[in-house]
């Protein structure tokens, strides 16, 4: 059966910006047809160049991992929007844009001489802001980390042992979160254009994305009063040290008969376990209860047994696990993908399927592989979708 018409193949992105959010944001349109033109910093810095580095091009710039993850299925033109010809080129490429995601930082574009509102009004083009505080408010023009927005955003509160400081999340979370809100606004953004050929701006705040994640605390604070805190151990999640790893369930009073069942720890029958509060207030002796159990079994061991009892489990995977799973495996979500820079290597699927279709699986450019194509710009944007 043949592919799918890609939901995007009709757009033209241009993605600036050296942060993780905007490139996720062109990673997604990207996946799902769209023409992405990612402008590059010809020195190498910035993503392209953000650790781990996994290979070297042949221009003896390093490439990092992330830059191979998020870069797939685009096209790289290296500018230097200092200089008079990387800001005209960068206005060619932006007028024959259908959506521009600006991740420039907050009036940059401005500075350069390319204005959101003209854009929108004159180009019906979609303008998807992303900053850390938004384009209004006192914190406009200030600066921020993944650390930070994850702190003001109300999500470091929550991690960790109550006892201890908070705790920040690998991975910058932060910035995959607001890539998500900023995908999902301009995919919103397109469809309103479509009814109405109309352009809109798109602004992203990463604070109220990291909020918008983390909405529990606020409808809780409002129906209750209280403020929530950091559970540690304390909470329903039950994450113990197994044989061969460790292992995680959840043991809300719908499940805690079933979990009596799994272990057989006459203990467990005790009162002081028969709720969630009790278990929560109880919570070191339980786990002082269940750890000899866990110990002398291992986790594949445990989930298949707590599976067939209907209970919400899971082993804690490392990435040998992941990438030996048979769930994978069955979907064919792994990609080997060569590249000039690094040989093949491994990488993750499609977070999707929309009936049937599948992302390519092109690799990510190397710094400015396609700035010669502006040489020669009306021939190159006649293949443009717009």
């Amino acid at each position: 059966m043949s592919q799918p018409a890609a939901p995007y193949d009709d757009i033209t992105v241009v993605e600036l910006g050296e942060s993780i959010a905007p490139a996720y944001v062109g990673k997604q349109l990207a996946d799902l047809g769209a023409t992405v033109i990612r402008v590059d910093d010809p020195s190498g810095q910035g993503l392209y160049g953000f650790p781990p580095i996994v290979g070297t091009d042949a221009a003896g710039h390093g490439i990092g991992a992330a830059y191979l993850h998020l870069c797939r299925n685009k096209q790289s033109v290296a500018l230097d929007l200092d200089s008079g010809a990387g800001r005209s080129c960068l206005r060619q490429l932006i007028n024959r844009a259908d959506v521009v995601v600006d991740g420039l930082g907050v009036d940059r574009l401005k500075q350069l001489g390319i204005l959101h509102t003209s854009l929108i009004a004159h180009a019906n083009t979609i303008v998807t802001s992303i900053t850390p505080f938004g384009l209004s408010g006192p914190y406009r023009d200030l600066l921020a980390s993944d650390l930070v927005v994850m702190a003001l955003g109300g999500l470091l509160n929550l991690v960790g042992a109550p006892e201890r400081e908070p705790l920040s999340l690998g991975g910058y979370q932060a910035q995959y979160a607001t890539g998500v809100c900023a995908f999902t606004g301009t995919a919103a953004a397109l469809l309103f254009r479509d009814a109405s050929g109309h352009g809109q701006l798109v602004d992203v705040s990463a604070i109220e994305s990291i909020a918008f994640v983390e909405w529990k605390s606020a409808t809780n604070f409002e129906a209750t009063g209280s403020v929530r805190r950091r559970t540690g151990d304390h909470s329903q999640n039950l994450v113990m040290p197994t044989r061969d790893g460790w292992f995680g369930l959840l043991y809300t009073d719908p499940n805690w008969p079933q979990v009596q069942q799994l272990t057989g720890v006459a203990a467990l029958a005790d009162e002081r376990f028969s709720t969630r509060a009790g278990r929560a207030a109880h919570a070191d002796e339980l786990r002082g209860l269940l750890s000899e159990w866990f110990a002398q079994r291992t986790k594949d061991e445990i989930y298949r047994a707590a599976q067939a009892l209907k209970i919400p489990a899971g082993t804690v995977a490392d990435v040998e696990d992941v990438l030996q799973s048979e769930q994978y495996a069955a979907r064919d979500y792994w990609q080997t993908i060569d590249h000039p820079a690094t040989g093949p290597l491994i990488y993750t699927g499609p977070g999707y399927r929309i009936s049937g279709y599948v992302p390519p699986a092109r690799r990510a450019p190397v710094l400015g592989e396609h700035t010669d194509s502006l040489s020669n710009p009306e021939e190159e944007y006649a293949k443009w979708p717009r």
